[in-house]
């Protein structure tokens, strides 16, 4: 029992006990484009050796995906009966996705050699009502304000890019391995959508290096995982949904404007993601100079341009979305600096009428004035007329007496055609072209020699006498 409770207290975090792992291999003669195995322990490793050996001799020299869905100890194990033993680190990769929080950048898992695997993890990026749409379940609870949380965003996913020489029984054969979580999503995705994706992209047979094979690996995984476009639609909504409550005052204004800083918070966090795809997207590009010249065609290559540049322009209008975000916010402020403004006006109104009959009240009650309270009727209703016009009419004086010494003259600037490019020009008229006077001379024409000739005459002549053709 004690070395039971020894036992258990050296057990890390991330063991728990025998469970299971599903292991799929990809495979074309499935109707589900894959085979699967479940393993429970490293007894099961010959299993999943005949599985791959199966599929090596059916279909020779065509890559091999592998999709495993958790991680256990004795995972390694498994993967050893048909990678080689020095990649012996494969399973550690599966460790962190499940576990780890931080992000890798695709690189070269070992620096020792040439013939090392590439390796990356990555958080690709959807609306989380999309994630769980897909599979028929109902999204996670936001938080009071309407926000999902970060983590519902993102699809972790964790890639070892072996290439070729990986695999025991055919050292040609290209393996990738991909790893994902053991959740009902993650599940969906690989078992019916992934492997089909993949098989239906006509790039995926053809021969690459292992560099193009990484390159490849990680935009498909992101066309198929990430859908910014998605994510700046839901921010979008959340924008106008943000403008109704502020310009028809739905909610009080301490909620509203908690909820414009959560949201630009928000849109911090999902810049970062963005920038770590964008930046990813770029350091891969670069690997385009390693691979041989006739392969730099590939039109993988220009798919990874256009993400990048989709990248951009996400990134420029999430940019936009926060600027608005902030607007309303300060909108938020000026409006209540000016419902404070008006409130004060208020007052300020108050105080002017009543202040005199105030005054007369504090008269009439000094004790040593003997005069009938009737007088102080008499006195109060004329004084209160006048402290009514006086405050009705005092705003008017004023704009009267500032315009009167301070007059409000509007300047109107006229527009000039020269200051414009007119229909059919290739210049602006602003622009002063030597030897060319009029609008004629700035448009191109295909002339033939003999108006060439004149119109070098007509050049020469206004060398001589600039000023007059200025003045013409």
């Amino acid at each position: 029992m004690a070395g039971r409770r020894r036992h258990l207290r050296r057990r890390k975090s991330w063991e728990y006990g025998d469970g299971a792992i599903n292991i799929r291999v990809g495979s074309r003669r499935s109707p589900r484009r894959f085979y699967e195995v479940t393993v429970s322990g490293a007894r099961d490793a010959p299993r999943f050796a005949r599985c791959i050996d199966d599929q090596v001799r059916a279909f020779p020299r065509d890559p091999i995906v592998i999709s495993i869905n958790g991680y256990q100890p004795w995972l390694q194990k498994v993967l050893g009966t048909c990678i080689e033993d020095y990649w012996s680190e494969i399973a550690d990769l599966a460790r962190e996705v499940q576990f780890a929080e931080t992000m890798q950048f695709p690189e070269k898992a070992s620096k020792r050699g040439d013939d090392v695997p590439w390796t990356f993890i990555l958080d690709y990026m959807n609306v989380p009502h999309v994630y769980y749409w897909s599979v028929d379940m109902e999204p996670p609870e936001s938080d009071d304000y309407g926000l999902p949380a970060i983590d519902t965003y993102r699809f972790r996913v964790g890639a070892w890019e072996c290439g070729k020489g990986a695999c025991r029984f055919d050292r040609e054969v290209p393996v990738a391995i991909i790893f994902t979580k053991p959740t009902p999503v993650c599940e969906h995705v690989v078992t019916e959508l992934m492997f089909p994706f993949l098989y239906r992209d006509n790039d995926f047979d053809q021969p690459r290096e292992d560099e193009e094979g990484i390159c490849w690996l990680f935009s498909r995984l992101y066309w198929l995982l990430t859908d910014w476009q998605n994510i700046i639609s839901a921010v979008s909504i959340r924008l106008e949904e943000a403008e109704t409550n502020s310009h028809e005052r739905h909610l009080p204004v301490k909620t509203r404007t908690r909820m414009l800083h959560r949201e630009v918070d928000r849109l911090y966090e999902l810049k970062e993601y963005m920038r770590f795809h964008n930046r990813s997207f770029k350091k891969l590009q670069k690997l385009k100079d390693d691979v041989p010249k006739q392969e730099q065609k590939d039109p993988l290559w220009n798919d990874m341009d256009d993400a990048v540049e989709d990248l951009e322009q996400y990134d420029s209008t999430m940019d936009s979305l926060k600027e608005r975000f902030n607007n309303l916010i300060e909108l938020e402020f000026n409006i209540q600096n000016a419902l404070q403004s008006d409130q004060g006006q208020f007052l300020t109104t108050i105080a002017t009428l009543f202040l005199p009959l105030s005054y007369l009240a504090s008269i009439w009650g000094i004790t040593t004035i003997t005069w009938p309270p009737i007088w102080y009727l008499y006195a109060a209703i004329p004084v209160l007329i006048v402290s009514i016009i006086f405050t009705a009419s005092f705003p008017f004086i004023v704009r009267r007496i500032q315009k009167v010494f301070y007059p409000i003259e509007e300047y109107r600037i006229q527009l000039q055609p020269r200051n414009f490019t007119m229909l059919g020009e290739e210049l602006p008229a602003n622009v002063d072209i030597p030897g060319g006077g009029g609008r004629q001379g700035r448009v191109k024409h295909k002339a033939p020699r003999m108006a060439a000739h004149e119109s070098a005459r007509s050049r020469s002549k206004s060398r001589i006498r600039p000023e007059k053709v200025d003045d013409e």
